[in-house]
């Protein structure tokens, strides 16, 4: 059964991951056809940004479930609705904030937070719980040591992509986010 689980979990990612990244590929495409104008239609904006918040976003609302899970004392009345509203409440941060800014500044900024918010996860579960990675693995507890190690490489590879979206010299040609262009109403 736990073979399965991982199964499950490793199609699961693979899944998402082929999601996202032609999510990614299909809007890169269309900004290309539109550089040449300088100008970013409205509606590629709006899927730029629910790209950016629907991806590196619920990783960081995923990444704020966990710390308020761990933050949060254990009989603390309506635990489990903070919970999910925190969850929520982050989501739609993630929304705004890329609504805000630029597509890459946006992408580096989510993807980098929830970097440090999943590798964080490991030492937080040693401040809050007292446990540690190395306690888990030493004592056969596979559950607690694969969920921080899961977090751990989670964070890396969300720093990896981050540092992807790294911030373009001006003297560089690059593929850049493109001003949005005003609609004329009907």
């Amino acid at each position: 059964a736990p073979l399965l689980r991982w199964l499950y979990f490793m199609f699961g990612v693979a899944g998402t991951a082929m999601i996202g990244t032609g999510l990614v590929m299909w809007l890169g495409k269309r900004q290309l056809k539109h550089a040449k104008t300088g100008v970013l239609p409205l509606e590629l904006r709006v899927v730029e940004v629910l790209n950016i918040a629907s991806m590196s976003g619920l990783m960081l609302a995923v990444a704020s479930f966990f710390w308020t899970n761990r933050l949060l004392p254990g009989g603390f009345a309506g635990r489990a609705d903070w919970e999910v509203s925190v969850f929520f409440t982050f989501w739609a941060l993630s929304f705004m904030h890329a609504a805000l800014r630029k597509g890459r500044n946006a992408w580096r900024e989510q993807l980098g937070l929830g970097a440090l918010l999943f590798a964080g996860l490991p030492l937080l579960d040693l401040l809050t719980c007292g446990r540690y990675l190395l306690d888990s693995l030493m004592s056969g507890n596979w559950v607690l040591a694969a969920f921080d190690l899961t977090a751990l490489v989670t964070g890396l590879f969300l720093g990896w992509a981050a540092l992807k979206f790294k911030v373009v010299p001006v003297d560089k040609t690059a593929r850049v986010s493109l001003p949005v262009a005003a609609q004329e109403a009907p």
